[in-house]
């Protein structure tokens, strides 16, 4: 399983996408203008699976900002 993160230049996060696919199976985010996509690794956030844990996912993502300048996968930082 991937997971990329959208996000500005000022590494506010905009959108969190995972990925789950087999081995060898290619995925591509389209990000607005002005927004950089990249994987990051989050092992330490559990993937919501049901509709009443999106809102828990979300509000933890808050709390964190992608460190940036973000290389091929971005460290996810907390958010001041």
């Amino acid at each position: 399983m991937k997971t990329y993160a959208q996000f500005d230049a000022d590494g506010t996060i905009y959108s969190i996408v995972t990925v789950d696919a087999p081995e060898g199976v290619r995925a591509m985010v389209d990000v607005e203008p002005g927004l950089s996509v990249a994987e990051i690794d989050a092992t330490d956030i559990r993937t919501p699976m049901a509709e009443s844990e999106v809102e828990k996912t979300r509000a933890l993502m808050r709390g964190y900002r992608v460190s940036v300048p973000a290389t091929t996968k971005a460290t996810l930082t907390k958010a001041k």
